[in-house]
This record gives structure tokens, C-alpha cells and sequence, in this order.
């Protein structure tokens, strides 16, 4: 018998709001993908990962809601979800007041945030890997969530999922030059990124409550049991998901 997929809830303080982030365990898939892969782009067959969002969906009370998947281009781009779209190209960040959507984005070593308003009933997903923390993604996105009223910084809280640590996140000098110096460590010619440190930061920049902002462990690299990562097994492996929905 097949296990439940095994999400790890967050924001549960806000009644009427699901949010978690998965891990790799409960689906269906196998080999590299096992089990619980849940990105179609990754190489594994169609037919199982399809059956692995129904499983997840239906175990979480949220069948029959259209699922909102933006096509990541690990940029900038934000999108306010209105009706279910047809296309989310080259997009990092989602937001909606509706209540008949699954926000999600989807990792395999990226960072991902989960927004949620307990006072106006908005709920965001963005992905925030380093490419996208170069370009302040989630402070770009609370900015304009707070600009623009869709949110409130007093009533907002956010969750950072699981993501590689700084120990495993080495990139190049050229690379490392490039990004939020005070998140960046040198040892030995070698250059590491804190990429929950910068996304903490730039949260709280844009005006988010620090204290309101729950941060996960987890090394997506380094726990092989409990999630997919890229740089560990390469572009034909699993991905996982953060997901959040008004119910």
C-alpha cells in the first residue's frame, strides 16, 4: 500500500489557509524520481506525475481547485492570479484573493516562499533561488503586495522552505560577486550563498514583521531521504513543491 504524500504544513496560525511545503515521499514515481515528483519537465512519465498531484491534492482537501504552475524562469516577474491562466511564462512569484486556486511553485534546490495575509485574504508562492535573490524577488514581491494594498505588513506572514544550505551552495567568485555581498562567505577561494539569510533580509527590507517570518531547516542537498535536489543528482531527478491555497 502506498504511502500519503508527506507535506510539512506551515502558516498554520491563519484559519482558512492551507500552505506546505512536500517532500519527495508518497508518490508514485520511481527510479531517480521516486516518489513524489511533482515537475513535469523533469523527464519522468507524465502519467505519474499527474497522479502524484491528484494524490497530493485530494490529501490535503484541495481536489477539484485549478492548480496555478508559473513556468520559472528564475527572474523577477510577478503575477496577480485572477482567473485560472493558460499560461504563466517566464514567472517566479504568484499572488490571488481567489478562493478556487492552488498557488505553486516548484524546487529541486531553490528557496520558495509562502505568503499569506490573515486580514485581506491574499496568499502568494514565489521561487527564490539565487538567480532570483540577485534580483530581490520576494522583496520585489512584498513591495508590491504591500504598495498596492493586496497585502498588509501587520497581518502578513511568510514561510522559506527547505532549500540548500550555505555549506552546499558554493558558486563561482565571478558568480558570488554578483549577489548581496553579506550573504556571501568566502573560504579558501571558495564562495558560499545564505540563500535563507538573503531572502530573510530582503523580506524584512520590503517591510515584512520579522517576527512573522518562519524560516525551515532542512539541506535539500545533504538529506537525501526527504527531498530531490538538483545539484546532487542532476537535471533528471524529482521536484518538490510549495503550495498554498484560500479554503
Amino acid at each position: 500500500m502506498l504511502e500519503s504524500p508527506v507535506v510539512v504544513p506551515v502558516l498554520e496560525n491563519i484559519p482558512g489557509i492551507r500552505a506546505f511545503f512536500t517532500t519527495r515521499k508518497g508518490g508514485v514515481s520511481v527510479g531517480a524520481y521516486r516518489s513524489l515528483n511533482l515537475s513535469y519537465a523533469s523527464g519522468d512519465d507524465p502519467d505519474n506525475v499527474q497522479q502524484n498531484w491528484n494524490r497530493l491534492l485530494e490529501s490535503q482537501g484541495l481536489a477539484g481547485k485549478s492548480l496555478v504552475r508559473p513556468q520559472l524562469c528564475h527572474g523577477a516577474a510577478v503575477a496577480e492570479i485572477t482567473a485560472s491562466p493558460s499560461s504563466l511564462e517566464n514567472t517566479d512569484a504568484v499572488f490571488t484573493r481567489q478562493t478556487d486556486q492552488v498557488l505553486t511553485v516548484t524546487m529541486g534546490d531553490c528557496l520558495a516562499a509562502l505568503i499569506a495575509d490573515a486580514e485581506t485574504r491574499c496568499v502568494g508562492a514565489v521561487n527564490a533561488g539565487w538567480r532570483g535573490s540577485r534580483e530581490n524577488i520576494l522583496g520585489l514581491t512584498l513591495e508590491k503586495l504591500f504598495r498596492e494594498g493586496h497585502c498588509l505588513p501587520a497581518s502578513t506572514w511568510i514561510a522559506l522552505g527547505p532549500c540548500l544550505s550555505q555549506e552546499q551552495l558554493e558558486l563561482s567568485e565571478e558568480t558570488a560577486r554578483t549577489l548581496p555581498q553579506a550573504h556571501v562567505t568566502e573560504k579558501g577561494y571558495r564562495f558560499y550563498f545564505d540563500l535563507r539569510g538573503c531572502n530573510r533580509a530582503q523580506a524584512e527590507t520590503a517591510g515584512a514583521v520579522p517576527n512573522q517570518i518562519t524560516v525551515l531547516d532542512g539541506c535539500t542537498r545533504t538529506d537525501a531521504e526527504n527531498f530531490f535536489s538538483y545539484r546532487r543528482d542532476g537535471a533528471a531527478s524529482g521536484r518538490m513543491a510549495a503550495c498554498i491555497a484560500i479554503v
